[in-house]
């Protein structure tokens, strides 16, 4: 008796992709833009290259297309104004969300191929149960040759299946190692200060709290320094903004040059930069902070220009340690309240109680 061939199975239609692609290419093409033309690596800058590479806002791509015809790129504050605009229409999380979408999507397909090839699998071997069955009551060469042309046929189908189902697993483990590289650099730019590539607020504040939470449960040294750079408006008024910009970059650069190990600098305002000391006492903040000082106060800058060279500027610090109870609000407070009587002192000085 000679069994039927079953007929070969074929792999059921994939997810919906034009979405996940679509989403890709567009997440592909702001990364394009930021790098052609150069312009600060963070989230507002994505959120504005996303929207343009889409298409879906016409009055949006037109004040871009002005933008870079009058310029041949776009500043800061062209993307920090029209990105305000855009968050008012309830798309600020349009990046994230839509490279996370574009993951989710692909995850969705390695799910379907995995259960197809198990599903495969399984009919394979009930073939070739059946065929086992078979093989006693298979005394005639004809019946032999019909069993082993049945097996030569569903070896070729099965081969074939999980050649497409390992070239469709390889497809979409790329397209979510990219796209988890992209998310990765979304969020990590979500976490940086795009002028001074510092961390940003929102990382401070999430590493504050850490660290005082490590300080209260292990009982260790923690410092936090607030420093604001002196007549910093005079020296916008005076040379303008972009002069105003290279300052709080070499102020940036300094610090970053003098602090260490578990240390982190942030820009949390306009001027306004905070330094996190774990293990580290009051005295010892207090030092480094008087050498950042004058690190500063030394340093030169050419203004672009007019050619002039910017010295003698300087900057004023407030230092809090942290005791057993604080919280990272009390310890803001203290910091800044020293920096508020570092400025009302006479500016250039670094403040700490007991020094």
């Amino acid at each position: 008796m000679q069994t039927a061939a079953a007929e070969p199975a074929t792999l059921p239609p994939r997810p919906p992709r034009a979405d996940a692609r679509e989403i890709y290419d567009r997440a592909g093409r702001a990364f394009a833009l930021v790098e052609k033309y150069q312009t600060p690596p963070d989230p507002d800058t994505y959120l504005l290259w996303y929207t343009y590479a889409s298409g879906r806002d016409a009055e949006l791509n037109a004040r871009v297309d002005a933008v870079l015809a009058s310029t041949g790129t776009l500043s800061h504050y062209d993307v920090e104004a029209i990105c305000q605009e855009l968050a008012a229409r309830g798309e600020g999380e349009v990046a994230r969300q839509s490279i996370g979408q574009a993951i989710q999507g692909e995850i969705d397909a390695v799910i379907r191929i995995v259960q197809e090839g198990l599903k495969n699998s399984d009919t394979f071997g009930d073939i070739l149960n059946e065929m086992n069955d078979l093989l006693p009551n298979s005394v005639t060469p004809g019946a032999l040759g019909g069993i082993l042309a049945n097996l030569v046929k569903e070896n070729r189908r099965m081969a074939e299946t999980t050649h497409q189902l390992h070239a469709g697993l390889q497809e979409s483990q790329k397209q979510i190692a990219t796209l988890n590289k992209e998310l990765e650099e979304v969020q990590y730019q979500s976490l940086r200060d795009p002028l001074t590539s510092v961390a940003n607020r929102r990382a401070f504040d999430r590493r504050l709290a850490e660290d005082v939470q490590k300080a209260f449960d292990g009982g260790e040294k923690l410092c936090l320094a607030l420093a604001d750079l002196d007549y910093f408006k005079k020296v916008n008024d005076t040379y303008g903004h972009q002069t105003g910009d290279d300052v709080l970059q070499m102020f940036a650069s300094i610090i970053i040059k003098n602090i260490k190990g578990a240390d982190m600098v942030a820009r949390i305002g306009g001027e306004e930069f905070a330094i996190i000391l774990p293990q580290t006492d009051v005295f010892a903040a207090y030092n480094l902070m008087v050498k950042i000082k004058r690190a500063f106060r030394d340093a030169e800058l050419t203004c672009a220009r007019s050619g002039r060279v910017l010295r003698d500027m300087t900057a004023s610090f407030g230092i809090a340690r942290y005791h057993p109870g604080m919280t990272p609000d009390q310890m803001m407070e203290e910091a800044d309240g020293l920096l508020y009587m570092a400025k009302n002192e006479g500016r250039d000085r670094v403040k700490a109680k007991g020094l």
